[in-house]
């Protein structure tokens, strides 16, 4: 029996200890440095709002890719149109400037092998064909679709001040396939993407995809940022790694969005917000090809919509600690079922605004702090569970410059709202992200947007310039990129903390279960042996004829009787 279990448990215990082992960073990254994606995200827009209708008309959406690849595919989203809508062209090229096209790079955009026009369903999506197209990392790719007929326009609502997506007049028809720019009308361009809302690539170098699920600070919501986001500002730092050192890193950030499901009309929902965080996780971020982390930055909005922000009047028990615990809790159990690394973001500091602070005046009570405290401490606590905790609370605050107040806002890190990062602000978000909790080499951070110096003796800003110097400075063990080509924002310490480990706790019960199974197995394949003997000597007893007995005076005992 021992030969047997052992002959059997041997393989898949080796297998999965293989996988306990990978816990080590240096391990994982090796291990995926071997074993990129075939097909992985490096772009999205994740549509939350329907705003108006067209008619025989094209349009066309501008999108950045992160990472290179031999060939990509493309994600429409009509999940907020009440109408079916189709399209009867579809073009990828390279863009030039605006709406123009660079000359030559157009190709055409089939789906269902091989065809060139599509019908989506009402609150339905689809995925194009693969389309052969060399593409590098940086490049912007503008993307067409022509509409026949009357159609109801899903897009992605943010930001002011740039331009993301152009469009025809109604009944202007297909021009999908014309390079130039000339018949899209000035009047209707918007910073809102149609339609258009992943773009995969294939057979990229890169180690896959990050995917940051947020709300509108991910978006990077705010008159002053013109849509620069920190997810942005980490990508620009992981581009400094060679190309297969980087990782994807996608924005799926909706302004308003919450992490938990609020009763109808009591959230922003009704008019944008998207669909909750613990409802839209696996469309937005578990689906997509080729993600190895998430990392989840919801529940500011859950406080101020579940104190009655928005209604004046509390929603209990939403907005909670413990009802945003719990969606946490979904998140990182939904995550780990799909092998996907979680990690989480602790909730900035934020302070009341008025209507002269460029956005809606919002309250923000003593209550609300303390229930944003409490997040954030469960959040930091070992017992969440994340794989890691990105602590950009802790670089917010206003800790610089002889202040010594983590909880409010540090002014020239916000848009005048006292809520939404601005550009400086993103980017020291993003310069605070210890790139090796992806098992990627730190990468070099981005210049330091303006002066600020951690108060003296102030213990959160000694935490803040701690978490600065971690990021900022590179391991031993990898090559780092020359120094002169970024600026780190604080001081480079001289000890470098090693790279957490992920962990893999969770499978342990699963090699248990394994274990006990193949010890079950191999009892029942015993007892059936055993059986089967019995029954064998049974039957050649019954066949044999009758043996004599000993001789007198030798001992039967210890002995088997002849057969």
């Amino acid at each position: 029996m021992t030969h047997r279990l052992t002959r059997l448990a041997t393989p898949v215990l080796m297998a999965l200890l293989g996988v306990l082992s990978a816990a080590t960073p240096a391990t994982a990254a090796a291990t995926a440095a071997t074993s990129p994606p075939v097909w992985q995200t490096t772009w999205t827009s994740p549509t939350d709002l329907a705003v108006g209708y067209t008619y025989n008309s094209t349009t066309r959406d501008i999108a950045t890719v992160a990472v290179s690849g031999d060939a990509l595919t493309f994600t429409f989203s009509n999940l907020w149109s009440s109408t079916p809508t189709t399209f009867a062209a579809v073009t990828v090229g390279v863009q030039q400037s605006g709406p123009d096209v660079v000359a030559g790079t157009l190709r055409a955009v089939t789906f269902d092998h091989g065809s060139h026009s599509i019908t989506i369903g009402p609150h339905a999506r689809v995925t194009s064909d693969a389309v052969a197209m060399r593409v590098h990392a940086g490049e912007t790719l503008a993307v067409s679709v022509a509409v026949s007929g009357y159609a109801e326009v899903s897009v992605h609502y943010c930001c002011n001040g740039r331009i993301d997506s152009y469009a025809t007049a109604n009944s202007v028809g297909d021009v999908a396939a014309n390079p130039q720019g000339t018949a899209f009308d000035p009047g209707l361009t918007s910073p809102y993407m149609r339609w258009l809302s992943a773009i995969a690539v294939h057979d990229s170098p890169a180690q896959g995809t990050i995917v940051a699920l947020g709300d509108s600070i991910t978006d990077g919501y705010g008159y002053l940022n013109q849509g620069y986001s920190w997810v942005n500002a980490l990508q620009a730092r992981l581009d400094h790694l060679p190309a297969n050192q980087r990782m994807s890193v996608v924005n799926e950030g909706i302004a308003g969005n919450t992490l938990t499901v609020f009763p109808p009309r009591t959230s922003f929902a009704a008019t944008s917000g998207g669909l909750p965080g613990v409802t839209r996780l696996s469309r937005d971020a578990l689906s997509l090809p080729g993600v190895k982390d998430v990392i989840v930055f919801l529940g500011t909005n859950d406080i101020w919509f579940g104190a009655g922000g928005e209604t004046g009047h509390p929603i209990p028990p939403y907005g909670t600690a413990s009802a945003i615990e719990a969606g946490l809790r979904q998140v990182i159990a939904a995550t780990r079922a799909r092998g996907i690394g979680i990690f989480a973001v602790t909730l900035l500091p934020r302070s009341s605004s008025t209507a002269a602070d460029h956005d809606l005046a919002e309250y923000w009570s003593p209550a609300e702090q303390a229930t944003l405290s409490a997040v954030n401490a469960w959040i930091l606590s070992p017992s969440a569970g994340f794989d890691g905790v990105l602590n950009l609370a802790a670089v917010m605050g206003d800790v610089y410059n002889g202040a010594c107040q983590p909880w409010v806002p540090f002014a020239p890190y916000f848009n005048p709202d006292h809520l939404h990062p601005d550009v400086a602000g993103q980017t020291v978000m993003a310069n605070a992200i210890d790139t090796t909790q992806f098992q990627l080499p730190e990468a070099p951070v981005l210049p330091a947007p303006l002066a600020a110096t951690p108060t003296p003796g102030c213990p959160a800003a000694r935490l803040a310039a701690s978490i600065l110097a971690a990021s900022a400075t590179p391991p031993t063990t990898t090559t780092a990129v020359a120094p002169t080509t970024v600026a780190p924002t604080t001081p480079v310490t001289t000890v470098t903390p090693p790279p957490p480990a992920r962990s893999n706790h969770h499978l342990i019960p699963y090699l248990v279960a394994v274990v006990v199974t193949l010890l079950l197995v191999a009892w029942i394949e015993r007892r059936r042996r055993v059986r089967r003997r019995a029954q064998r000597r049974r039957a050649m007893r019954a066949a044999s004829p009758v043996h004599p007995p000993f001789p007198p005076g030798r001992p039967t005992s210890g002995r088997r009787p002849p057969r």
